[in-house]
């Protein structure tokens, strides 16, 4: 077992972080039209004021996977800071709340080993490959909602993104004592808009949206490339360039079904991520990332008679059509979530969620997965509503 993760972020931006929050992970990222009184929803802009106290959230989240090809298989881990946000609730009356924070994007960690040699000609040198991946794309948001109608809401928030990935890719040859080590980074600088409606037309149904884009994004690329004859360097060079890339278009619909403190909701999420042309192999190409979830959420009681009743739960199914395809295949993910808040006293909360699923084609590389996700909610009223003639 060893530092890694998921093989498939190699591509691209490496793997898309669509929500944050161990809040909407337990319910598989189903978020689009289900508003929380102590989560802080990024994906839906126009649910941040549903909120009655000003928040700071803070997430951590540990991922483990077993990852098995045609060479054998292994075991492989790795954890990250998953966000830290703050909710102002300036007005609920007029749905006028602001966001503020910083999140992941993107994710891109993995190791990969290979052997280099043949059983059959004993005079080819040995040796070994590897390559490691490491990083990510953070997203600086801000973030604002307003009631516009008695039954509609909407938000915006704009999204600058940036962020440094990571990949070394090694070969060496046991024979004559003889490795190459190349280091390539990606440096990404951008800005997404977003912009999202929550249509409530009765106490029981909600409707929300969204839509998402922007302009091309820079990045500039460092390549340094080492050559080594036992510890003896012979060879060092390094190049730098840059380019442009475009940037995902999407767009998402949620409904969802609140009864008491109930709530059942489902989303759809789509992304064109077919203008990406950064970090692309021969062997793969990106197109169009689909998912579709549906989530199960039972809030706490406001005033519960035992310890249990004050706990809120939630669930959820998820199946997410990734954003590439591999030697022509495309790379299906399903995967189940449950979570869970505990108060801490006042408006506190600790949510907990675990994920677990696959990721793969039919054939070729296939990956088990389970993630734990913790965040801790911390709440005080800032803004008191006051006197309106």
């Amino acid at each position: 077992m060893g530092q890694g993760g998921s093989n498939y972020s190699t591509l691209g931006f490496g793997d898309l972080r669509l929500s944050s929050g161990a809040l909407y992970d337990g319910m598989a990222g189903t978020s689009i039209a289900m508003p929380n009184d102590h989560g802080i929803n990024v994906v839906n802009p126009a649910l941040l004021g549903m909120s009655n106290f000003t928040r700071l959230q803070a997430s951590y989240r540990f991922s483990q996977h077993s990852v098995t090809a045609r060479d054998g298989s292994t075991n492989q881990y790795n954890g990250e800071v998953d966000g830290i946000l703050a909710l102002f609730s300036i007005d609920t009356a007029m749905g006028l709340g602001v966001n503020f924070g910083v999140t992941p994007y993107s994710s891109m960690n993995y190791a990969v080993e290979r052997v280099i040699g043949s059983a059959a000609d004993s005079t080819r040198p040995n040796g070994r490959s590897s390559q490691i991946g490491s990083g990510g794309v953070s997203t600086i948001q801000l973030g604002a909602s307003y009631r516009i109608l008695p039954i509609l809401y909407a938000g915006v928030s704009t999204h600058i993104l940036f962020g440094l990935t990571s990949q070394t890719d090694e070969v060496g040859t046991s024979t004559y004592s003889e490795r190459v080590r190349t280091l390539t980074g990606f440096d990404v600088r951008g800005l997404l808009l977003r912009s999202g409606l929550y249509l409530r037309p009765n106490p029981s149904w909600s409707i929300g949206a969204f839509v998402s884009g922007g302009a091309d994004a820079s990045y500039t690329v460092t390549r340094s490339v080492v050559g080594f004859f036992g510890t003896a360097t012979y060879y060092d060079t390094t190049t730098t360039s840059s380019g442009t890339t475009g940037l995902p278009f999407s767009y998402g619909l949620g409904v969802s079904f609140n009864k008491g403190r109930t709530m059942l909701g489902a989303d759809l999420e789509i992304a064109d991520l077919s203008s990406v042309t950064m970090n692309v192999p021969q062997w793969a190409s990106l197109g169009q990332f689909m998912r579709l979830s549906i989530g199960f959420s039972q809030t706490a009681a406001g005033y519960a008679p035992t310890f249990f009743d004050k706990l809120g739960y939630r669930a959820g199914i998820a199946y997410q059509r990734q954003y590439y395809t591999v030697n022509g295949q495309d790379v299906n993910e399903y995967f189940g979530s449950f979570g869970m808040d505990f108060p801490l006293g006042g408006s506190a909360t600790v949510d907990l969620a675990l994920q677990g699923g696959f990721r793969g084609p039919s054939t070729g590389l296939q990956e088990y997965f389970g993630r734990f996700m913790a965040s801790v909610s911390i709440g005080e009223l800032w803004f008191r509503p006051f006197a309106r003639d």
